[in-house]
C-alpha cells in the first residue's frame, strides 16, 4: 500500500506543483486585468511561488516510507567495508567514531590519513581499540598530503566487499541494527546510494548562552535537512545531497576508476576554478551528481536505527561551515540543473530543491510578501478584520519555519524558549548566502585546519598496515 502511494505521488506531484505555481500567477493576472487590488495580485503571486514547495514537501514528508529490513537480506554486515578519512586521529572524537563502527561488526575498517606522523598516530589509536575489534579487520594507510578525495580513492583500491560506507571521523553510529537498516534499500537492484539520517548532539537544551544557541541552530540545521531529504525522496526520488558524514554505496558504483579520477580532479565554473589539485570540498555533492548521472537510484533511510549522531555547532567553526555549505550550493546546483535527463526524471527536485536552493533568500521573499500584503490592506480600507489577516500571515510564517524542526523540539522541550533565535537565523542565513554567492570561487575547506599536515611526498606511506 505504501509503495502504491509513493508511485502515485511520483507521477503527479511534480506536475501539480508546477500547475499550482502557474495557477497562482494566472489568478493574479486575472485580478490585475479585472481592475482588482493590484497589490493583492502581487501578494498572491509571491505566496504561490513561495509556498508551493512547502506544501508539496509536506505531502512528500507525510507519504514517505523507509525501506524495511528483510528477513533474508541480500547484504549483511559482513559485506561492508568502512572508509574513514581523517586528519586528526589524536582528537577526542576519533576513538568514539571507530568504537561505534566496531560495535556494528562490519568486515573491515580502512583508516586513511596524510603523512607518516599521522599514520603512526592512527595505528596507535587503532591498536588501543583492537580488543574491541572482534571479527572486524582494522587497516591503516596514508597518502602524502591531506585530501579527503584522494584519501578515499586510495582506500577504494583495497575494498573487496560489495558495499562501501564513507564515514567522517566525527560521525557516531548507533550500535543496534544500524547496518541492517542502511542496507535495506539495496534490495532494489537499481539503488546505488543510501543516505543515512543525521542528528547533531544537543549539548545544553534550553540554556541561554551563545554556545548553546549556536548548537541549537546547528541541530535544527540538520533537522531541516532530514525533512527536505525525506520529502523530495518520497516525491520523485531526488535528494539535494547524500551527506559524506556517513554515506552508503554499492562498491560497483564507487570503485569506477574513471569516476575516481574525475572525483580527484574536479574543477568548476567552466574549469576556471578548483586549484592545481582539483576541488577539495563538495566531495559528497560530486558523488550524488555522479550517481544520478549514471542512472543509480538514491534512497534516504529515515529510521532511528539509521540515525548517525554528529558534533555540530561549535563557534566559530560553524560560521565557516555555513559559508562553505552555501558556496557549495552555488557551485554544485547549477551543474545539476543543466543536465536534461535530470529534468525529465526529477522534475520536482529540479525546481523545488536545486533551483530553490539557489533562489531561496528568506529575507527577500518574506519581506516582499509582508510588504505586498500591507499595501494590499491599505488599498482596501474599511474591510472588517483586514489587519487580522496580517497577524495570521505572520503566524503562518512562524509555523512554516517551525514544522520542520518539531522532532528536535519534541526531544528537547526546553528549546521551545529559544525558537525566536531559530527564526532570526533563517533571515541571517540570507546574508551568508549572499556573501557565498559573491565569493563562490573560494573553495578553501573552511572549518577544517589542513595547513602543515602531511609529509614529504617521497615518503613511502601508501602501504596498507593491518592492525588487526
Amino acid at each position: 500500500m505504501a509503495g502504491t502511494k509513493t508511485t502515485i505521488l511520483q507521477a503527479w506531484l511534480p506536475r501539480i506543483g508546477i500547475t499550482l505555481a502557474l495557477g497562482s500567477a494566472l489568478a493574479s493576472t486575472w485580478l490585475l486585468l479585472s481592475d482588482c487590488n493590484v497589490w493583492l495580485a502581487v501578494f498572491c503571486t509571491f505566496f504561490g511561488l513561495r509556498y508551493t514547495r512547502f506544501i508539496g514537501h509536506l505531502i512528500g514528508a507525510w507519504s514517505y516510507r523507509p525501506s524495511l529490513v528483510q528477513p533474508d537480506p541480500s547484504f549483511t554486515r559482513h559485506d561492508v567495508t568502512v572508509i574513514v578519512p581523517t586528519v586528526d586521529p589524536a582528537g577526542p572524537v576519533f576513538p568514539e567514531c571507530i568504537r561505534s563502527i566496531l560495535a556494528n561488526g562490519v568486515a573491515q575498517i580502512i583508516v586513511v590519513t596524510a603523512g607518516a606522523d599521522l599514520k603512526t598516530k592512527c595505528r596507535q589509536a587503532l591498536e588501543a581499540l583492537a580488543p574491541e575489534a572482534g571479527e572486524t579487520s582494522l587497516v591503516v594507510s596514508a597518502i602524502a598530503k591531506p585530501s579527503k578525495r584522494r584519501q578515499i580513492r586510495h582506500a577504494m583500491s583495497h575494498v573487496s566487499t560489495p558495499i562501501t560506507i564513507l564515514a567522517d571521523e566525527g560521525a557516531f553510529w548507533p550500535s543496534v541494527n544500524f547496518i541492517p537498516s542502511v542496507l535495506a534499500p539495496f534490495e532494489n537492484q537499481k539503488v546505488g546510494v543510501v543516505a543515512s539520517k543525521k542528528r547533531a548532539r544537543r549539548t545544553t537544551p534550553g540554556r541561554w548562552s551563545w554556545l548553546s544557541i549556536v548548537n541549537f541552530i546547528a541541530t535544527n540545521y540538520l533537522e531541516r535537512h532530514n525533512w527536505e531529504l525525506k520529502a523530495s525522496n518520497a516525491i520523485d526520488g531526488g535528494v539535494f545531497v547524500v551527506s559524506g558524514r556517513t554515506a552508503v554505496y554499492r562498491t560497483e558504483f564507487l570503485a569506477n576508476q574513471a569516476l575516481l579520477d574525475h572525483f580527484c580532479n574536479e574543477k568548476f565554473f567552466f574549469g576556471r576554478f578548483g586549484g592545481e589539485d582539483g576541488l577539495g570540498p563538495d566531495d559528497d555533492n560530486f558523488l550524488t551528481r555522479a550517481a544520478i548521472k549514471n542512472g543509480w537510484l538514491i534512497r534516504f533511510q529515515d529510521t532511528e536505527e539509521a540515525t548517525v549522531e554528529v558534533t555540530l555547532g561549535e563557534w566559530p567553526r560553524f560560521h565557516s561551515q555555513l559559508l562553505r555549505w552555501a558556496r557549495t550550493t552555488f557551485r554544485s546546483n547549477p551543474v545539476m540543473l543543466r543536465n536534461p535527463d535530470f529534468f525529465r526524471r526529477y522534475t520536482w527536485s529540479m525546481f523545488m530543491v536545486y533551483w530553490a536552493g539557489i533562489t531561496n533568500f528568506a529575507l527577500l521573499w518574506d519581506s516582499a510578501l509582508i510588504l505586498s500584503l500591507v499595501q494590499a490592506l491599505k488599498a482596501t480600507p474599511g474591510v472588517p478584520g483586514a489587519w487580522l489577516s496580517l497577524a495570521l500571515f505572520l503566524l503562518w510564517i512562524i509555523a512554516t519555519k517551525t514544522v520542520k524542526i518539531i522532532p528536535n523540539l519534541y526531544r528537547h522541550p526546553a528549546d521551545v524558549a529559544l525558537l525566536g533565535f531559530q527564526i532570526a537565523f533563517a533571515y541571517v542565513h540570507s546574508f551568508y548566502k549572499l556573501w557565498a554567492l559573491v565569493t563562490f570561487w573560494d573553495c578553501s575547506w573552511s572549518g577544517r585546519k589542513l595547513d602543515g599536515l602531511g609529509g614529504d611526498e617521497s615518503q613511502d606511506v601508501e602501504a596498507l598496515e593491518v592492525v588487526v
